[in-house]
């Protein structure tokens, strides 16, 4: 009888233990400055409900809405994404906004991305570098593919202004990340010092234009190289070394 309850005992399923109903659970999604959990639906709801009663008066102090939006950190749901993508459409603060977007790109990433494609079509979103570039690094946690190129593929060489590096170091590393190979004829663009072919060109850019694209340049011209290598697997010297091993070696 001792035998057969102790066969008894080691064919009963292990149990492993459950978490208590509506407690959150830990998630897949990582942050280098937070823990992130996912929330429940009931309580990413009630989230929601207090940040948007919180906003609702028609003037709201930059302390209340900070910490309204506070009150959505370090959680992911579905439900966070509507509200956080009108915030960064509708809030005055820059700084804000930024906190935001970054909130936006740990939420699930298809509604995120969704959200996020669309901020990067809407020019009042995009006019502040800083936001534009923190909506570029969430795209690229978001479930970044290849065809989200397009969204972005014709923002660095538009301004070379150098408010605008923060842009170009944000799609830098998108295209590392993700060896972005339709990025390459715009790595090479940017590869070698930058300076005019013929200065005497009626169609020559101003000194000023030279002068801001070679600061910017300095900057992150590193990274140009990190990228071309983590596509190609090689190191360059130059964009003329680049072009003659693409010439002879096909990217897989």
């Amino acid at each position: 009888m001792i035998a057969l309850a102790v066969v008894g005992l080691l064919t009963l399923p292990s149990l492993a233990p459950q978490a208590p109903q509506g407690q959150v659970q830990p998630s897949s999604k990582s942050s280098s400055t937070k823990s992130l959990v996912t929330w429940p639906d009931r309580l990413a709801k009630q989230k929601v409900k207090d940040f948007e009663k919180a906003l609702k008066p028609k003037k709201v102090s930059m302390g209340t809405r900070k910490a309204a939006l506070s009150g959505l950190e370090g959680g992911i749901s579905a439900h966070l994404v509507k509200p956080l993508q009108r915030f960064i459409e509708t809030d005055s603060s820059v700084v804000l906004k930024r906190a935001a977007v970054e909130m936006l790109g740990e939420q699930p990433d298809r509604q995120a991305k969704k959200a996020v494609l669309k901020l990067l079509r809407n020019a009042r979103v995009t006019g502040n570098p800083q936001v534009q570039a923190g909506l570029i690094r969430a795209l690229g946690k978001a479930g970044y593919t290849k065809k989200d190129w397009k969204a972005i593929g014709d923002i660095f060489e538009s301004d070379y202004g150098n408010e605008r590096i923060p842009v170009h170091e944000a799609i830098l590393d998108l295209v590392k990340a993700h060896k972005e190979q339709q990025a390459i004829p715009m790595l090479l663009n940017n590869m070698d010092e930058p300076s005019a072919s013929n200065v005497d060109a009626a169609d020559n850019p101003p000194r000023e234009y030279w002068k801001a694209r070679w600061h910017a340049w300095a900057t992150w011209k590193a990274k140009v190289k990190d990228a071309t290598k983590a596509i190609t697997g090689q190191d360059f010297g130059n964009a003329g070394e680049a072009r003659a091993w693409l010439k002879k070696n096909r990217l897989r």
